[in-house]
């Protein structure tokens, strides 16, 4: 059995810049969830989860920006969803990671673990090249960028270690 990507990430950032940053609409953000795998793309794309999922947010929460299917499950609501777009990318591909343009953050969790020294070289120099100077990249717990020769500059943060494109570094 196996366990495809079904969108929350992209999602729960987006439903938290709604609940903690009230001027949220007044600029321009973009929020691009990727995979290599099209099923996890169209799961995410639907934007639909199981009662289980949803299990941990508060019921506030689900209401707010949930509705019923019927089923059992729940549906992101249609104006949530279209607030993200998905895409189909390969971390080793710096061409079309390239296409995606720059961003200030990158949230790459538990991706990184499943790739060898030479993926991950790549995969890294791919990420640092997707991030605007002074940007972030946002690994899992279980990942570090120890093993991989970086232009990051790490970042510690009470609850995080992040990795930061520096503001003058060059491709």
């Amino acid at each position: 059995r196996s366990q495809i990507a079904t969108g929350e990430e992209p999602y729960s950032v987006a439903i938290w810049l709604l609940e903690h940053w009230p001027t949220v609409d007044a600029w321009e953000i973009e929020i691009v969830g990727s995979d290599i795998d099209t099923r996890a793309l169209a799961a995410a794309e639907a934007g639909r989860y199981g009662a289980r999922a949803l299990g941990r947010l508060p019921p506030a929460l689900v209401s707010r920006y949930f509705v019923p299917e019927g089923d059992g499950s729940w549906r992101i609501l249609p104006e949530l969803r279209g607030s993200v777009r998905f895409s189909r990318r390969n971390l080793v591909d710096a061409v079309g990671m390239a296409q995606e343009g720059r961003f200030d953050v990158v949230f790459c969790r538990n991706v990184l673990i499943y790739f060898d020294d030479a993926s991950r070289k790549i995969a890294a120099a791919t990420l640092f090249a997707a991030l605007r100077p002074g940007g972030f990249l946002c690994l899992g717990h279980t990942e570090s960028m120890s093993r991989i020769p970086s232009r990051f500059r790490t970042r510690r943060f009470p609850e995080a270690i992040v990795y930061q494109r520096p503001e003058d570094a060059h491709e």
